[in-house]
Protein backbone atom coordinates (compact mmCIF):
# COMPACT_ATOMS: atom_id res chain seq x y z
CA UNK A 1 0.00 0.00 0.00
CA UNK A 2 2.91 2.36 0.72
CA UNK A 3 4.30 1.49 -2.74
CA UNK A 4 7.69 0.51 -1.33
CA UNK A 5 7.96 -2.30 -3.83
CA UNK A 6 11.64 -3.12 -3.42
CA UNK A 7 11.34 -3.57 0.34
CA UNK A 8 8.03 -5.40 -0.08
CA UNK A 9 9.60 -7.79 -2.58
CA UNK A 10 12.53 -8.53 -0.27
CA UNK A 11 10.28 -9.22 2.74
CA UNK A 12 7.85 -11.35 0.66
CA UNK A 13 10.75 -13.38 -0.78
CA UNK A 14 12.06 -14.10 2.73
CA UNK A 15 8.58 -15.09 3.88
CA UNK A 16 8.16 -17.27 0.78
CA UNK A 17 11.33 -19.22 1.59
CA UNK A 18 10.09 -19.85 5.12
CA UNK A 19 6.59 -20.85 4.00
CA UNK A 20 7.85 -23.23 1.29
CA UNK A 21 10.10 -24.89 3.89
CA UNK A 22 7.01 -25.57 6.02
CA UNK A 23 5.17 -26.84 2.91
CA UNK A 24 2.36 -24.32 3.43
CA UNK A 25 0.28 -22.49 0.74
CA UNK A 26 2.22 -19.66 -0.91
CA UNK A 27 -0.39 -18.20 -3.30
CA UNK A 28 -0.74 -14.92 -1.42
CA UNK A 29 3.02 -14.37 -1.25
CA UNK A 30 3.43 -15.21 -4.94
CA UNK A 31 0.73 -12.69 -5.80
CA UNK A 32 2.50 -10.00 -3.76
CA UNK A 33 5.77 -10.75 -5.57
CA UNK A 34 3.89 -10.55 -8.87
CA UNK A 35 2.43 -7.17 -7.91
CA UNK A 36 5.90 -5.85 -7.05
CA UNK A 37 7.31 -7.08 -10.36
CA UNK A 38 4.38 -5.58 -12.31
CA UNK A 39 4.76 -2.22 -10.55
CA UNK A 40 8.44 -2.13 -11.56
CA UNK A 41 7.52 -3.13 -15.16
CA UNK A 42 9.13 -6.56 -14.91
CA UNK A 43 6.18 -8.08 -16.73
CA UNK A 44 7.57 -11.51 -17.63
CA UNK A 45 8.68 -12.04 -14.04
CA UNK A 46 5.26 -10.93 -12.79
CA UNK A 47 3.53 -13.38 -15.14
CA UNK A 48 5.57 -16.28 -13.75
CA UNK A 49 4.57 -15.39 -10.17
CA UNK A 50 0.88 -15.01 -11.08
CA UNK A 51 0.84 -18.35 -12.90
CA UNK A 52 2.43 -20.17 -9.96
CA UNK A 53 -0.16 -18.61 -7.65
CA UNK A 54 -3.01 -19.58 -10.05
CA UNK A 55 -1.84 -23.21 -10.07
CA UNK A 56 -2.31 -23.40 -6.32
CA UNK A 57 -5.88 -22.07 -6.60
CA UNK A 58 -6.60 -24.48 -9.48
CA UNK A 59 -5.78 -27.48 -7.25
CA UNK A 60 -9.16 -27.10 -5.52
CA UNK A 61 -10.94 -27.73 -8.86
CA UNK A 62 -13.42 -24.92 -8.23
CA UNK A 63 -13.13 -21.47 -9.84
CA UNK A 64 -12.57 -18.74 -7.31
CA UNK A 65 -12.52 -14.97 -7.39
CA UNK A 66 -8.89 -15.01 -6.24
CA UNK A 67 -7.92 -17.06 -9.28
CA UNK A 68 -9.93 -14.73 -11.55
CA UNK A 69 -8.08 -11.69 -10.18
CA UNK A 70 -4.74 -13.40 -10.76
CA UNK A 71 -5.71 -14.13 -14.36
CA UNK A 72 -6.68 -10.50 -14.85
CA UNK A 73 -3.29 -9.33 -13.58
CA UNK A 74 -1.56 -11.85 -15.84
CA UNK A 75 -3.54 -10.54 -18.81
CA UNK A 76 -2.56 -6.95 -17.99
CA UNK A 77 1.12 -7.95 -18.02
CA UNK A 78 0.74 -9.83 -21.30
CA UNK A 79 -0.97 -6.80 -22.81
CA UNK A 80 1.90 -4.56 -21.68
CA UNK A 81 4.27 -6.93 -23.49
CA UNK A 82 2.17 -6.67 -26.67
CA UNK A 83 0.77 -10.21 -26.46
CA UNK A 84 -2.81 -9.11 -27.08
CA UNK A 85 -4.20 -12.45 -28.30
CA UNK A 86 -2.69 -14.41 -25.40
CA UNK A 87 -3.94 -11.81 -22.91
CA UNK A 88 -7.45 -12.15 -24.37
CA UNK A 89 -7.39 -15.95 -24.04
CA UNK A 90 -6.34 -15.68 -20.38
CA UNK A 91 -9.32 -13.45 -19.55
CA UNK A 92 -11.70 -15.55 -21.65
CA UNK A 93 -10.93 -18.50 -19.36
CA UNK A 94 -12.57 -16.66 -16.45
CA UNK A 95 -16.15 -17.69 -15.74
CA UNK A 96 -18.67 -15.02 -16.94
CA UNK A 97 -20.20 -14.89 -13.46
CA UNK A 98 -16.83 -13.89 -12.00
CA UNK A 99 -15.90 -11.19 -14.51
CA UNK A 100 -15.73 -7.85 -12.73
CA UNK A 101 -16.20 -4.47 -14.38
CA UNK A 102 -12.44 -4.05 -14.69
CA UNK A 103 -12.09 -7.46 -16.33
CA UNK A 104 -14.84 -6.72 -18.86
CA UNK A 105 -13.33 -3.36 -19.77
CA UNK A 106 -9.83 -4.83 -20.09
CA UNK A 107 -11.11 -7.62 -22.32
CA UNK A 108 -13.07 -5.09 -24.39
CA UNK A 109 -9.91 -3.04 -24.99
CA UNK A 110 -7.98 -6.19 -25.93
CA UNK A 111 -10.67 -7.14 -28.45
CA UNK A 112 -10.49 -3.64 -29.98
CA UNK A 113 -6.70 -3.92 -30.28
CA UNK A 114 -7.01 -7.27 -32.06
CA UNK A 115 -9.82 -6.12 -34.38
CA UNK A 116 -12.55 -8.29 -32.80
CA UNK A 117 -15.13 -5.51 -32.80
CA UNK A 118 -18.22 -7.69 -32.30
CA UNK A 119 -16.68 -9.28 -29.20
CA UNK A 120 -15.59 -5.84 -27.99
CA UNK A 121 -19.17 -4.55 -28.26
CA UNK A 122 -20.37 -7.52 -26.21
CA UNK A 123 -17.80 -6.81 -23.48
CA UNK A 124 -18.57 -3.11 -23.29
CA UNK A 125 -22.30 -3.91 -23.05
CA UNK A 126 -21.48 -6.31 -20.20
CA UNK A 127 -19.56 -3.47 -18.54
CA UNK A 128 -22.60 -1.20 -18.76
CA UNK A 129 -24.83 -3.88 -17.34
CA UNK A 130 -22.53 -3.98 -14.30
CA UNK A 131 -22.33 -0.19 -14.03
CA UNK A 132 -24.38 2.13 -16.28
CA UNK A 133 -22.11 5.10 -15.52
CA UNK A 134 -19.06 3.72 -17.33
CA UNK A 135 -18.92 6.54 -19.87
CA UNK A 136 -15.81 5.12 -21.53
CA UNK A 137 -17.77 2.01 -22.47
CA UNK A 138 -20.53 4.20 -23.95
CA UNK A 139 -18.03 6.05 -26.13
CA UNK A 140 -16.42 2.84 -27.34
CA UNK A 141 -19.81 1.41 -28.24
CA UNK A 142 -20.50 4.53 -30.32
CA UNK A 143 -17.10 4.27 -32.01
CA UNK A 144 -17.60 0.57 -32.80
CA UNK A 145 -21.03 1.19 -34.34
CA UNK A 146 -23.19 -0.64 -31.81
CA UNK A 147 -26.98 -0.33 -31.96
CA UNK A 148 -27.93 2.81 -30.03
CA UNK A 149 -31.29 1.37 -28.91
CA UNK A 150 -29.57 -1.71 -27.48
CA UNK A 151 -27.12 0.47 -25.56
CA UNK A 152 -29.91 2.66 -24.17
CA UNK A 153 -31.84 -0.45 -23.16
CA UNK A 154 -28.86 -1.89 -21.27
CA UNK A 155 -28.21 1.46 -19.54
CA UNK A 156 -31.82 1.91 -18.43
CA UNK A 157 -32.08 -1.69 -17.18
CA UNK A 158 -28.83 -1.35 -15.23
CA UNK A 159 -29.92 1.97 -13.70
CA UNK A 160 -33.20 0.45 -12.52
CA UNK A 161 -31.34 -2.56 -11.08
CA UNK A 162 -28.87 -0.27 -9.32
CA UNK A 163 -31.52 1.92 -7.71
CA UNK A 164 -34.00 -0.87 -7.06
CA UNK A 165 -36.84 1.37 -8.24
CA UNK A 166 -38.22 2.74 -11.49
CA UNK A 167 -35.90 4.84 -13.62
CA UNK A 168 -35.91 8.45 -12.39
CA UNK A 169 -34.22 10.55 -15.07
CA UNK A 170 -34.64 13.78 -13.13
CA UNK A 171 -32.42 12.82 -10.20
CA UNK A 172 -29.65 10.89 -11.94
CA UNK A 173 -26.83 11.64 -14.35
CA UNK A 174 -28.38 11.99 -17.84
CA UNK A 175 -26.66 8.88 -19.18
CA UNK A 176 -29.17 8.42 -22.00
CA UNK A 177 -28.48 11.98 -23.22
CA UNK A 178 -24.75 11.24 -23.10
CA UNK A 179 -25.35 8.08 -25.15
CA UNK A 180 -27.25 10.11 -27.76
CA UNK A 181 -24.53 12.76 -27.95
CA UNK A 182 -21.76 10.20 -28.44
CA UNK A 183 -23.66 8.27 -31.09
CA UNK A 184 -24.41 11.45 -33.05
CA UNK A 185 -20.74 12.45 -32.82
CA UNK A 186 -19.37 9.13 -34.05
CA UNK A 187 -22.00 8.87 -36.78
CA UNK A 188 -20.61 12.18 -38.09
CA UNK A 189 -23.73 14.21 -37.38
CA UNK A 190 -21.48 16.88 -35.96
CA UNK A 191 -23.92 19.78 -35.68
CA UNK A 192 -26.56 17.76 -33.85
CA UNK A 193 -23.91 16.25 -31.59
CA UNK A 194 -22.55 19.72 -30.83
CA UNK A 195 -26.02 20.90 -29.80
CA UNK A 196 -26.35 17.89 -27.45
CA UNK A 197 -22.97 18.45 -25.79
CA UNK A 198 -23.61 22.20 -25.44
CA UNK A 199 -26.88 21.44 -23.63
CA UNK A 200 -25.07 18.99 -21.34
CA UNK A 201 -22.36 21.57 -20.65
CA UNK A 202 -25.03 24.07 -19.62
CA UNK A 203 -26.29 21.55 -17.09
CA UNK A 204 -22.75 20.67 -15.95
CA UNK A 205 -20.78 23.91 -16.47
CA UNK A 206 -16.99 24.06 -16.64
CA UNK A 207 -16.77 20.32 -17.23
CA UNK A 208 -13.52 19.49 -19.04
CA UNK A 209 -14.83 16.16 -20.39
CA UNK A 210 -17.77 17.88 -22.11
CA UNK A 211 -15.72 20.87 -23.25
CA UNK A 212 -13.22 18.59 -24.98
CA UNK A 213 -16.04 17.03 -26.99
CA UNK A 214 -17.39 20.49 -27.85
CA UNK A 215 -13.95 21.66 -29.04
CA UNK A 216 -13.49 18.58 -31.25
CA UNK A 217 -16.95 19.02 -32.77
CA UNK A 218 -16.23 22.69 -33.44
CA UNK A 219 -13.16 21.53 -35.33
CA UNK A 220 -15.25 19.05 -37.31
CA UNK A 221 -17.64 21.83 -38.30
CA UNK A 222 -14.73 24.09 -39.37
CA UNK A 223 -15.33 26.54 -36.52
CA UNK A 224 -11.63 27.06 -35.78
CA UNK A 225 -12.16 30.28 -33.83
CA UNK A 226 -14.77 28.66 -31.58
CA UNK A 227 -12.60 25.57 -31.07
CA UNK A 228 -9.62 27.71 -30.07
CA UNK A 229 -11.71 29.60 -27.52
CA UNK A 230 -13.00 26.32 -26.06
CA UNK A 231 -9.51 24.81 -25.84
CA UNK A 232 -8.24 27.99 -24.16
CA UNK A 233 -11.06 27.70 -21.62
CA UNK A 234 -10.09 24.06 -20.95
CA UNK A 235 -6.49 25.16 -20.30
CA UNK A 236 -7.78 27.75 -17.81
CA UNK A 237 -9.87 25.14 -16.00
CA UNK A 238 -7.19 22.44 -15.98
CA UNK A 239 -3.73 23.59 -17.01
CA UNK A 240 -2.35 20.06 -16.58
CA UNK A 241 -4.79 18.43 -18.97
CA UNK A 242 -2.94 16.81 -21.89
CA UNK A 243 -5.78 15.08 -23.74
CA UNK A 244 -6.50 16.57 -27.20
CA UNK A 245 -4.00 19.39 -26.66
CA UNK A 246 -2.24 18.38 -29.88
CA UNK A 247 -5.40 19.32 -31.74
CA UNK A 248 -5.32 22.68 -29.95
CA UNK A 249 -1.73 23.02 -31.16
CA UNK A 250 -2.84 22.50 -34.74
CA UNK A 251 -5.00 25.60 -34.51
CA UNK A 252 -1.87 27.61 -33.64
CA UNK A 253 -0.09 26.06 -36.60
CA UNK A 254 -2.88 27.03 -38.98
CA UNK A 255 -2.66 30.70 -38.10
CA UNK A 256 1.15 30.59 -37.93
CA UNK A 257 1.27 31.40 -34.20
CA UNK A 258 4.66 29.74 -33.73
CA UNK A 259 5.30 31.37 -30.36
CA UNK A 260 2.08 29.99 -28.88
CA UNK A 261 2.75 26.61 -30.48
CA UNK A 262 6.28 26.40 -29.08
CA UNK A 263 5.07 27.46 -25.62
CA UNK A 264 2.32 24.83 -25.58
CA UNK A 265 4.74 22.08 -26.67
CA UNK A 266 7.15 23.00 -23.85
CA UNK A 267 4.35 23.01 -21.26
CA UNK A 268 3.01 19.62 -22.40
CA UNK A 269 6.49 18.08 -22.29
CA UNK A 270 6.89 19.34 -18.74
CA UNK A 271 3.52 17.88 -17.72
CA UNK A 272 4.02 14.42 -19.23
CA UNK A 273 6.64 13.48 -21.82
CA UNK A 274 5.35 9.89 -21.95
CA UNK A 275 2.16 10.96 -23.75
CA UNK A 276 2.08 11.42 -27.55
CA UNK A 277 0.41 14.85 -27.52
CA UNK A 278 3.54 16.80 -26.57
CA UNK A 279 5.59 15.19 -29.34
CA UNK A 280 2.83 15.83 -31.87
CA UNK A 281 2.99 19.52 -30.84
CA UNK A 282 6.72 19.54 -31.57
CA UNK A 283 6.07 17.87 -34.92
CA UNK A 284 3.52 20.58 -35.76
CA UNK A 285 5.99 23.30 -34.78
CA UNK A 286 8.72 21.99 -37.08
CA UNK A 287 6.24 21.30 -39.88
CA UNK A 288 5.15 24.92 -39.62
CA UNK A 289 8.79 25.80 -40.26
CA UNK A 290 8.82 23.42 -43.27
CA UNK A 291 11.34 21.14 -41.57
CA UNK A 292 9.82 17.84 -42.70
CA UNK A 293 12.69 15.74 -41.38
CA UNK A 294 12.39 16.94 -37.78
CA UNK A 295 8.59 16.96 -37.83
CA UNK A 296 8.56 13.36 -39.08
CA UNK A 297 10.99 12.29 -36.34
CA UNK A 298 8.83 13.82 -33.62
CA UNK A 299 5.56 12.39 -34.93
CA UNK A 300 7.14 8.94 -35.10
CA UNK A 301 8.20 9.38 -31.47
CA UNK A 302 4.55 10.10 -30.66
CA UNK A 303 3.41 6.97 -32.50
CA UNK A 304 6.02 4.88 -30.65
CA UNK A 305 4.49 6.05 -27.36
CA UNK A 306 0.93 5.26 -28.48
CA UNK A 307 0.46 3.28 -31.68
CA UNK A 308 -3.31 3.86 -31.59
CA UNK A 309 -3.09 7.67 -31.58
CA UNK A 310 -4.99 8.36 -34.80
CA UNK A 311 -4.17 12.07 -34.91
CA UNK A 312 -0.43 11.29 -34.97
CA UNK A 313 -0.90 8.91 -37.91
CA UNK A 314 -2.93 11.55 -39.79
CA UNK A 315 -0.27 14.16 -39.15
CA UNK A 316 2.40 11.74 -40.35
CA UNK A 317 0.41 11.31 -43.56
CA UNK A 318 0.18 15.10 -44.01
CA UNK A 319 3.93 15.49 -43.48
CA UNK A 320 4.74 12.75 -45.99
CA UNK A 321 2.33 14.29 -48.47
CA UNK A 322 3.95 17.71 -48.06
CA UNK A 323 7.32 16.00 -48.59
CA UNK A 324 6.06 14.64 -51.94
CA UNK A 325 5.87 11.03 -50.74
CA UNK A 326 2.22 10.17 -51.54
CA UNK A 327 2.66 6.37 -51.50
CA UNK A 328 3.96 6.47 -47.92
CA UNK A 329 1.27 9.01 -47.01
CA UNK A 330 -1.41 6.55 -48.19
CA UNK A 331 -0.16 3.99 -45.64
CA UNK A 332 -0.22 6.54 -42.81
CA UNK A 333 -3.74 7.78 -43.60
CA UNK A 334 -4.97 4.19 -44.03
CA UNK A 335 -3.61 3.29 -40.59
CA UNK A 336 -5.27 6.39 -39.08
CA UNK A 337 -8.55 5.33 -40.65
CA UNK A 338 -8.21 1.82 -39.21
CA UNK A 339 -7.91 3.29 -35.72
CA UNK A 340 -10.62 5.94 -36.04
CA UNK A 341 -12.82 6.00 -39.13
CA UNK A 342 -13.50 9.67 -39.67
CA UNK A 343 -13.79 12.18 -42.49
CA UNK A 344 -10.37 13.73 -41.82
CA UNK A 345 -8.64 10.39 -42.46
CA UNK A 346 -10.68 9.86 -45.62
CA UNK A 347 -9.78 13.35 -46.84
CA UNK A 348 -6.10 12.63 -46.37
CA UNK A 349 -6.35 9.24 -48.01
CA UNK A 350 -8.15 10.67 -51.05
CA UNK A 351 -5.56 13.45 -51.38
CA UNK A 352 -2.72 10.91 -51.13
CA UNK A 353 -4.29 8.67 -53.79
CA UNK A 354 -4.77 11.67 -56.10
CA UNK A 355 -1.16 12.77 -55.57
CA UNK A 356 -0.07 9.22 -56.42
CA UNK A 357 -2.30 9.36 -59.53
CA UNK A 358 -4.47 6.52 -58.24
CA UNK A 359 -7.72 8.14 -59.34
CA UNK A 360 -9.93 5.04 -59.18
CA UNK A 361 -8.87 4.39 -55.57
CA UNK A 362 -9.46 8.05 -54.71
CA UNK A 363 -13.04 8.00 -56.03
CA UNK A 364 -13.80 4.67 -54.33
CA UNK A 365 -12.45 5.99 -51.03
CA UNK A 366 -14.54 9.16 -51.35
CA UNK A 367 -17.65 7.04 -51.98
CA UNK A 368 -16.81 4.96 -48.92
CA UNK A 369 -16.67 8.18 -46.87
CA UNK A 370 -20.19 9.06 -48.02
CA UNK A 371 -21.47 5.61 -47.03
CA UNK A 372 -19.86 6.08 -43.60
CA UNK A 373 -21.26 9.57 -43.05
CA UNK A 374 -24.40 10.06 -45.11
CA UNK A 375 -25.44 13.68 -45.28
CA UNK A 376 -22.11 14.94 -43.98
CA UNK A 377 -21.11 17.98 -46.10
CA UNK A 378 -17.40 17.21 -45.86
CA UNK A 379 -17.96 13.69 -47.19
CA UNK A 380 -20.12 14.98 -50.05
CA UNK A 381 -17.54 17.66 -50.86
CA UNK A 382 -14.85 14.97 -50.90
CA UNK A 383 -16.47 13.00 -53.72
CA UNK A 384 -16.91 16.24 -55.68
CA UNK A 385 -13.28 17.13 -55.22
CA UNK A 386 -12.16 13.60 -56.21
CA UNK A 387 -14.25 13.76 -59.42
CA UNK A 388 -12.81 17.17 -60.25
CA UNK A 389 -9.19 16.04 -59.83
CA UNK A 390 -9.74 12.76 -61.67
CA UNK A 391 -11.41 14.52 -64.60
CA UNK A 392 -8.45 16.91 -64.96
CA UNK A 393 -6.15 13.91 -65.39
CA UNK A 394 -8.35 12.19 -67.98
CA UNK A 395 -9.14 14.34 -71.01
CA UNK A 396 -11.84 11.92 -72.09
CA UNK A 397 -14.00 12.55 -69.04
CA UNK A 398 -13.30 16.24 -68.30
CA UNK A 399 -16.85 17.48 -68.94
CA UNK A 400 -18.61 14.54 -67.30
CA UNK A 401 -16.27 14.54 -64.29
CA UNK A 402 -16.57 18.27 -63.71
CA UNK A 403 -20.36 18.13 -63.97
CA UNK A 404 -20.43 15.40 -61.32
CA UNK A 405 -18.02 17.41 -59.19
CA UNK A 406 -20.14 20.56 -59.45
CA UNK A 407 -23.31 18.68 -58.44
CA UNK A 408 -21.60 17.13 -55.43
CA UNK A 409 -20.04 20.42 -54.30
CA UNK A 410 -23.33 22.30 -54.65
CA UNK A 411 -25.01 19.59 -52.59
CA UNK A 412 -22.32 19.97 -49.92
CA UNK A 413 -22.93 23.72 -49.80
CA UNK A 414 -26.68 23.13 -49.52
CA UNK A 415 -26.04 20.81 -46.55
CA UNK A 416 -23.69 23.29 -44.91
CA UNK A 417 -23.68 26.83 -46.36
CA UNK A 418 -20.80 27.67 -43.99
CA UNK A 419 -18.46 25.06 -45.47
CA UNK A 420 -15.48 26.76 -47.05
CA UNK A 421 -13.84 23.68 -48.59
CA UNK A 422 -16.59 22.86 -51.11
CA UNK A 423 -16.94 26.57 -51.91
CA UNK A 424 -13.26 26.89 -52.80
CA UNK A 425 -13.30 23.60 -54.72
CA UNK A 426 -16.27 24.85 -56.76
CA UNK A 427 -14.51 28.16 -57.38
CA UNK A 428 -11.42 26.28 -58.59
CA UNK A 429 -13.50 24.34 -61.13
CA UNK A 430 -15.05 27.53 -62.51
CA UNK A 431 -11.60 29.14 -62.60
CA UNK A 432 -10.27 26.25 -64.70
CA UNK A 433 -13.19 26.83 -67.08
CA UNK A 434 -12.26 30.56 -67.16
CA UNK A 435 -15.71 31.44 -65.81
CA UNK A 436 -14.39 34.16 -63.52
CA UNK A 437 -17.79 35.81 -63.18
CA UNK A 438 -19.18 32.67 -61.54
CA UNK A 439 -16.14 32.53 -59.22
CA UNK A 440 -16.62 36.15 -58.19
CA UNK A 441 -20.36 35.68 -57.61
CA UNK A 442 -19.81 32.65 -55.37
CA UNK A 443 -17.11 34.33 -53.27
CA UNK A 444 -18.99 37.63 -52.89
CA UNK A 445 -22.09 35.74 -51.87
CA UNK A 446 -20.02 34.09 -49.17
CA UNK A 447 -18.53 37.37 -47.97
CA UNK A 448 -21.70 39.42 -47.93
CA UNK A 449 -24.05 36.74 -46.65
CA UNK A 450 -26.76 38.10 -48.96
CA UNK A 451 -27.84 34.68 -50.17
CA UNK A 452 -29.93 32.35 -48.10
CA UNK A 453 -27.45 29.62 -49.00
CA UNK A 454 -24.59 31.35 -47.19
CA UNK A 455 -25.14 32.07 -43.51
CA UNK A 456 -23.14 34.25 -41.16
CA UNK A 457 -20.90 31.31 -40.27
CA UNK A 458 -18.88 32.17 -43.36
CA UNK A 459 -17.59 35.31 -41.69
CA UNK A 460 -15.14 33.18 -39.69
CA UNK A 461 -13.16 32.89 -42.96
CA UNK A 462 -13.45 36.42 -44.31
CA UNK A 463 -9.67 36.75 -44.77
CA UNK A 464 -9.50 33.52 -46.78
CA UNK A 465 -12.49 34.54 -48.90
CA UNK A 466 -10.85 37.86 -49.79
CA UNK A 467 -7.56 36.10 -50.54
CA UNK A 468 -9.33 33.64 -52.82
CA UNK A 469 -11.14 36.48 -54.58
CA UNK A 470 -7.78 38.16 -55.06
CA UNK A 471 -6.47 34.99 -56.74
CA UNK A 472 -9.48 34.98 -59.08
CA UNK A 473 -8.92 38.65 -60.02
CA UNK A 474 -5.24 37.87 -60.63
CA UNK A 475 -6.18 35.08 -63.04
CA UNK A 476 -8.60 37.38 -64.87
CA UNK A 477 -5.95 40.15 -65.06
CA UNK A 478 -7.94 42.41 -62.72
CA UNK A 479 -4.76 43.43 -60.92
CA UNK A 480 -6.10 46.51 -59.14
CA UNK A 481 -9.09 44.56 -57.73
CA UNK A 482 -6.74 41.72 -56.75
CA UNK A 483 -4.44 44.15 -54.91
CA UNK A 484 -7.40 45.53 -52.96
CA UNK A 485 -8.61 42.05 -52.01
CA UNK A 486 -5.19 40.89 -50.78
CA UNK A 487 -4.72 44.04 -48.68
CA UNK A 488 -8.22 43.62 -47.22
CA UNK A 489 -7.42 40.00 -46.29
CA UNK A 490 -4.18 41.05 -44.60
CA UNK A 491 -5.94 43.83 -42.71
CA UNK A 492 -8.44 41.24 -41.41
CA UNK A 493 -5.68 38.75 -40.55
CA UNK A 494 -2.04 39.85 -40.77
CA UNK A 495 -0.99 36.17 -40.63
CA UNK A 496 -3.07 35.14 -43.66
CA UNK A 497 -0.52 33.16 -45.66
CA UNK A 498 -2.75 32.90 -48.76
CA UNK A 499 -3.01 36.69 -48.99
CA UNK A 500 0.75 37.13 -48.51
CA UNK A 501 1.52 34.58 -51.20
CA UNK A 502 -1.06 36.04 -53.57
CA UNK A 503 0.25 39.57 -53.06
CA UNK A 504 3.83 38.43 -53.63
CA UNK A 505 2.81 36.65 -56.83
CA UNK A 506 0.79 39.65 -58.03
CA UNK A 507 3.69 42.04 -57.49
CA UNK A 508 5.94 39.79 -59.63
CA UNK A 509 3.35 39.74 -62.42
CA UNK A 510 3.01 43.53 -62.34
CA UNK A 511 6.83 43.88 -62.49
CA UNK A 512 6.90 41.53 -65.49
CA UNK A 513 8.72 38.79 -63.54
CA UNK A 514 7.84 35.13 -63.84
CA UNK A 515 5.60 34.55 -60.74
CA UNK A 516 7.00 31.01 -60.39
CA UNK A 517 10.62 32.17 -60.37
CA UNK A 518 12.72 31.67 -57.26
CA UNK A 519 13.63 35.29 -56.53
CA UNK A 520 13.60 37.27 -53.26
CA UNK A 521 10.07 37.33 -51.91
CA UNK A 522 9.48 33.61 -52.28
CA UNK A 523 10.37 33.00 -48.65
CA UNK A 524 6.74 33.41 -47.68
CA UNK A 525 5.71 30.52 -49.86
CA UNK A 526 8.62 28.35 -48.82
CA UNK A 527 8.92 28.94 -45.11
CA UNK A 528 5.33 29.52 -44.05
CA UNK A 529 2.91 26.71 -43.23
CA UNK A 530 -0.04 26.02 -45.43
CA UNK A 531 -3.37 27.35 -44.29
CA UNK A 532 -6.65 25.46 -44.57
CA UNK A 533 -8.16 27.87 -47.03
CA UNK A 534 -6.84 26.59 -50.33
CA UNK A 535 -6.93 22.87 -49.70
CA UNK A 536 -8.24 20.49 -47.06
CA UNK A 537 -6.35 19.93 -43.82
CA UNK A 538 -6.42 16.26 -42.83
CA UNK A 539 -5.04 16.23 -39.31
CA UNK A 540 -8.20 16.85 -37.28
Amino acid sequence: RAKQYKSCEAVAALELSKTEKKNEPTAVLLEILGDCAQASQQYKRAISFYRRASLQHAVTGRPSMSEAKLRCKEAQCLSSLGSVVEASSVLEAISPQMKTLGMCMTLGHLYVASGRNTDAIRMFLDSLSLNPYVLEAIEWLAILGADRNVVVGVVETAMVAKSGTELDTSSSLPVVDIVSAHFLMHRHQSKLALDHFVQLEQEFPNNVFLLLKIALLQLHTSDDAGAERTFARIRQLDENNVECMDQYAQLFQRRNALGDLNRLAAELLEIDDKRPEAWVCLALYHEARSDHEKSLAFVEKAIALDQRHAFAHRLRGSILLADNRPEHACVAFFRANEIARDIASYEGLVEAYLAAEKYREAICTAKEAISLARGNPRAVALIGWAFAQASDSNQGMVVEGRDKAKRALRTALTLDPCAIRPLFALVDIYAQERDFEACTTLLKRGMEGTSESFSTGMHNHQDLLYAKLGEVHTLSAGYQEAMTCFHTAISLNPDCIEAQRGLDRLEKIVRGVDPNSNVPGDEIAEDSPSSPGASPDYSY
